[in-house]
């Protein structure tokens, strides 16, 4: 039997090695990251909702501004719109899936 060769090995396992970037991201791959975040946004969202009431806002321009939490709905607005926006998009630019394909492939 003949010994394996440098390409047959398997790279060797790096689990105990730091990387410079696990010092500023690896908090990301703990399992309860998407919770911790959404938790953050969450709290700050509502914090900054009900600042909006006591934030007294002088010199509006648009007379709707001065409704409390108008630029939060505005902004969800503006921001759903961009986004569903995409379906028609995808249907006038879309290309088929062979569409990079060579046109003269034959299956024999």
């Amino acid at each position: 039997m003949s010994e394996p060769s440098e390409t047959d090995t398997k790279p060797a396992d790096n689990a105990g090695t730091k990387y410079p970037g696990d010092l500023l991201f690896g908090w990301t791959s703990h399992a309860r990251t998407g919770l911790f975040m959404f938790a953050g946004v969450a709290i700050l969202s509502g914090l900054l909702f009900v600042a909006d009431f006591v934030v007294h806002r002088d010199h509006e321009y648009v007379k709707l501004a001065e409704f409390p939490a108008f630029y939060a709905l505005f902004g969800f607005a503006a921001f759903a719109g961009v986004v569903l926006s995409g379906w028609p998009l995808r249907k006038l630019l879309g290309r088929p899936e062979n569409y990079y394909e060579p046109e003269d492939q034959t299956d024999d």
